[in-house]
């Protein structure tokens, strides 16, 4: 006996429950194909088990289709809640914040917890700490949350406020230009900091014994290029060291903002 479309409905519907995703994407596929009137939820539906399936730009497609076909703003606001989270797992967090302005001007709890929460992953990642911490302080607001999370997440903050100039990737440099490896050494870099001093120590002195025994034009035809290449090297070396710390702290410092301000409803 052929399935009726509500059947078929019904059938996707249980199988996003037990999470078989990529199933009930293709069920409320075929639901949409017979004809089904409620292509708004279906939409979003599908959208979902995309998003679930880590499949974002199908996933943003169809929440977008589901925001175009819907007249209740609840499931608009979720549309563009979902794309936004799509656009974010894509790193594209310019247009996740373009994309929050369509929310509808009176949100519920959950919706309202949930543009915070995204806009603060987004200002984060592109730098602005300041912005991005008034957005999760905020979440912890609406969460309800407790002075002490608040204080765990003001302690965070305070590191993160504190990266760029602990590891101050122009100091690096300029310190690896005045001593070699001393700007990888103040970055905690120390291995790298003294095989860089050791190295240009090194070649200095084997310039000085040529100097001695021939000229200080042999030394410098024979050595200049090698202490200009690692002396300069060093220098960058030292500045991308710096870089990457700020980049492994500032993303420690993510996940624990995360694990205190992470809605259950994005858990």
């Amino acid at each position: 006996m052929a399935q009726t479309v509500e059947e078929v409905v019904r059938y996707a519907d249980e199988q996003f429950e037990k999470e078989n995703f990529q199933f009930a994407a293709q069920e409320y596929n075929r639901a949409l194909f017979f004809g089904s009137d409620q292509v708004d939820r279906l939409s979003i539906q599908i959208a979902h088990c995309y998003n679930e399936l880590s499949n974002y730009d199908l996933a943003a497609t169809f929440y977008d289709r589901s925001f175009k076909y819907s007249q209740s703003d609840s499931l608009k606001n979720e549309a563009v809640l979902g794309k936004a989270f799509c656009l974010l797992m894509k790193s594209e967090n310019i247009l996740a914040l373009n994309e929050l302005l369509y929310l509808s001007d009176d949100p519920n709890l959950l919706q309202k917890t949930g543009l915070h929460y995204l806009k603060g992953i987004a200002l984060y990642s592109l730098g602005d700490d300041s912005l991005a911490y008034d957005e999760f302080y905020t979440v912890l607001n609406l969460t309800g949350a407790g002075d002490s999370v608040k204080n765990l997440l003001d302690n965070e903050f305070e590191k993160v406020f504190r990266y760029n100039k602990r590891y101050n990737p122009k100091r690096a440099y300029m310190m690896s230009g005045i001593i070699p490896g001393s700007g990888q050494l103040s970055v905690g870099a120390f291995k790298e900091g003294i095989n860089s001093m050791v190295l240009i120590a090194g070649l200095y002195l084997v310039a000085v014994q040529i100097i001695r025994a021939y000229s200080l034009l042999d030394a410098g035809l024979t050595l200049f290029p090698w202490i200009q290449r690692y002396y300069l090297g060093g220098m960058d070396k030292a500045k991308g060291l710096a870089l990457s710390k700020i980049e492994k702290k500032r993303y420690q410092s993510y996940q624990k903002i995360l694990g205190l301000t992470t809605p259950a409803a994005f858990q």
